[in-house]
């Protein structure tokens, strides 16, 4: 695992970030993130809109709200924020500020009721807001596979100016050229080297380490994604419910994992009712048949059974249900 560290450090070691951060040069930003002085604003005037992410969502997709309380509690009502907010003058309403990173710590701060909050103000357009974000919340705590599918796809289609689709379609492109002998020219082409100085820049996984383990996300049920995205349950228990393949199970059990606050034990625990009831249904249907199939070998070696009239016709009666049964299913 990367070691984290801070920003300044991050783009001190890397000059691939001054790709990143559009126009801003790495002295610039080694220079602003040395000489701001931390500023104390009331929390009110901090506004979460996140204008300058393509889709207006945060970086991160979920906080754990057990796990929140705990923490603003036990260490923020105690010890203060220790590290400042980021933040920057709000685009589109004037006296207040858009918050840019620190979101975890705005909302201990609700917890418990801070008035006040330490920021850091700086003057960043979009992209290098969006850029730095995504730097300070690396540095902080890992993001999971999907945020990181996620963002890097956001930054990606900044870069390129492609759409998501476009931008998925060059990856997969560009990993089908690296196993093969033949259209070798995507990869010695201006997007590719924009894709690997992206990747380069971050230092997290490869270009290609993410076609193979992130990509495949987006074949995950739309339901799910969107319920990890929209913060309602946490990756791993949704990861782990979309590996149900009957939708409405799976939506239901969805359903109940985000009104009831299901821990991923409580999950695995109803997977495997699940999945013992299924078997046993199943097991159930494959005796029945071996049985009817007995039944049928051992009734046309019964010689007597064919010559009895009352018998035959109860069997007449029988079979007539049997081609009811059969023809309906089959309809």
């Amino acid at each position: 695992m990367m070691n984290r560290r801070k920003l300044k450090d991050n783009i001190a070691n890397n000059e691939e970030l001054s790709f990143v951060f559009g126009k801003t040069t790495t002295q610039e930003i080694i220079k602003t993130t040395k000489e701001t002085k931390e500023e104390i604003l009331s929390a009110k005037d901090i506004v979460c809109t996140f204008t300058f992410i393509p889709d207006g969502k945060p970086v991160r997709h979920y906080y754990d709200p057990e796990e929140l309380q705990k923490w603003a509690l036990n260490d923020i009502q105690l010890n203060g924020i220790r590290s400042p907010l980021w933040v920057r003058p709000h685009p589109n309403q004037p006296g207040k500020y858009e918050l840019v990173a620190g979101l975890r710590r705005l909302k201990a701060a609700a917890i418990i009721k801070l008035e006040t909050v330490p920021v850091k103000v700086f003057d960043w357009d979009d992209q290098t807001a969006f850029h730095a974000a995504i730097s300070e919340n690396t540095n902080r705590r890992d993001f999971s596979a999907l945020e990181e599918l996620d963002n890097t796809l956001r930054l990606l289609e900044l870069q390129l100016g492609y759409d998501t689709e476009k931008v998925v379609s060059l990856l997969y492109r560009m990993n089908n050229a690296t196993k093969s002998n033949t259209n070798q020219n995507v990869l010695v082409s201006e997007e590719a080297e924009i894709v690997r100085q992206v990747f380069d820049s971050f230092g997290r996984i490869s270009w290609q380490s993410f076609v193979a383990t992130r990509l495949p996300l987006l074949k995950k049920p739309v339901d799910i994604l969107n319920a990890i995205r929209h913060g309602k349950i946490h990756y791993t228990k949704g990861i782990l419910l979309a590996s149900i393949k009957d939708e409405d199970v799976r939506h239901n059990l969805l359903q109940e994992a985000v009104k009831n606050s299901l821990s991923l034990t409580e999950i695995k625990q109803r997977l495997k009712i699940l999945t013992s009831s299924k078997t046993q249904t199943l097991s159930d249907a494959i005796s029945l048949k071996q049985r009817l199939s007995k039944t049928v070998q051992l009734a046309s070696k019964n010689k007597s059974l064919w010559s009895d009239p009352n018998k035959t016709q109860q069997i007449e009666q029988l079979l007539k249900q049997l081609e009811a049964i059969v023809i309906d299913q089959s309809k």
